[in-house]
């Protein structure tokens, strides 16, 4: 298989619209409040013993290290010995390095309308057409029109399991069936929390050469600082990688300390936390009035919406939240899940917002 290979399918334009957004729109431009619900990668339980001595600081990554890292990541997920596994710079570093790779010599990206949006925006950088594929009504991604937006200039088909922002988690056979069906198309698939969802992972499979996967230590693991993830793909990808990508986009000391990380089961730990105050805050805003839709994830986002001056009015109390717009133009909130105290802190003051009626949140 190599890079040029095309699946042609008729393009059906009521199924998705072309993207104009660039890195500007980011949410990482969301400024960070008294009480701050963006951030992602909360680590909530105790990390392992990390050797922070500064003769480490000098150190390039050494191929011994990555080497040792990568090993243990194919002992850990029971790597097949025919894939292939690519360290880099987070799960974002790897994303933004393959639409380099595939998308050198222009074509489209093909996603779900809510998704990470890093992969929309690479595209959009390189002038490339990026279609948000219109969703089902309860959110969930529609595969008919993926499927169907899919034509002889797609390169690249971006999906998150669980999809981020909704959290919601998809079967892995239902992936790797639309990877099938579509057998010459790339797919890329963005498991970054998959560790929240006590649920398959693709990992888990057989893969078709066509499917990649990309993992992160910035969630679960919470690394995220130290900016290191990796890339599950088919040989043939590993040596165009190889070819156009350069080494070394991490540091020596993200290597030592994910290995720390993975051998260490103090992980679980965190994701156990993580997922009691998942449900502390889910349950609280759902009593308020906010319903929620049913996350895998360690995010969350409101089913329910709000009028367009409502980020205005949490801004000035004091909160930072993501904000959504559903391919309706209407106003949801991600929101990631923090500590006890900074989570009793959030919902109090929503709670306050929603009885003095100064937050009007709007049912579908």
């Amino acid at each position: 298989m190599v890079l040029d290979m095309f699946t042609p399918s008729l393009q059906a334009k009521t199924n998705y619209v072309v993207s104009s957004r660039d890195y500007t729109d980011d949410y990482s431009h969301v400024s960070s409040l008294k009480i701050d619900m963006t951030l992602s990668g909360k680590y909530l339980g105790e990390y392992p013993y990390f050797d922070n001595n500064q003769k480490y600081y000098d150190y390039y990554p050494l191929q011994k290290h990555t080497d040792q890292l990568i090993e243990i990541i194919r002992k850990k997920n029971h790597i097949d010995k025919n894939k292939e596994v690519i360290l880099g710079s987070g799960s974002n570093g790897i994303i933004q390095n393959i639409i380099k790779l595939f998308f050198r010599k222009k074509g489209n990206l093909v996603t779900p309308y809510l998704t990470f949006n890093q992969a929309e925006y690479a595209a959009n950088s390189f002038g490339c057409e990026t279609r948000r594929c219109f969703m089902k009504s309860d959110y969930d991604i529609d595969f008919n029109n993926i499927s169907s937006s899919i034509d002889v200039n797609t390169r690249l088909v971006y999906i998150c399991n669980p999809n981020n922002p909704t959290g919601i988690y998809i079967d892995p056979k239902a992936i790797i069936k639309l990877a099938k069906d579509n057998s010459k198309i790339f797919f890329l698939i963005d498991e970054a929390s998959i560790e929240f969802s006590n649920c398959p992972s693709l990992l888990d499979f057989n893969l078709p050469k066509n499917l990649m996967v990309v993992r992160t230590f910035s969630k679960a693991y919470g690394l995220a600082n130290l900016r290191i993830g990796y890339l599950i793909c088919d040989k043939n990808i590993k040596a165009e990688y190889d070819k156009y990508i350069t080494v070394n986009e991490f540091s020596g000391y993200s290597v030592f300390t994910a290995i720390k990380s993975i051998e260490s089961d103090l992980y679980l730990d965190n994701i156990n936390a993580v997922l009691r105050e998942k449900k502390y805050l889910v349950e609280n805003l759902e009593k308020i009035g906010i319903k929620i839709i049913d996350s895998s994830s360690n995010i969350i986002m409101t089913r329910s919406t709000f009028n367009s001056d409502s980020t205005k009015i949490l801004n000035d109390y004091g909160i930072s939240v993501v904000p959504i717009i559903d391919q309706n133009n209407m106003l949801h909130y991600r929101i990631a899940i923090q500590n006890k105290s900074v989570n009793k802190k959030f919902i109090k003051v929503m709670k306050y917002l929603i009885n003095k009626k100064k937050l009007s949140i709007i049912y579908e």
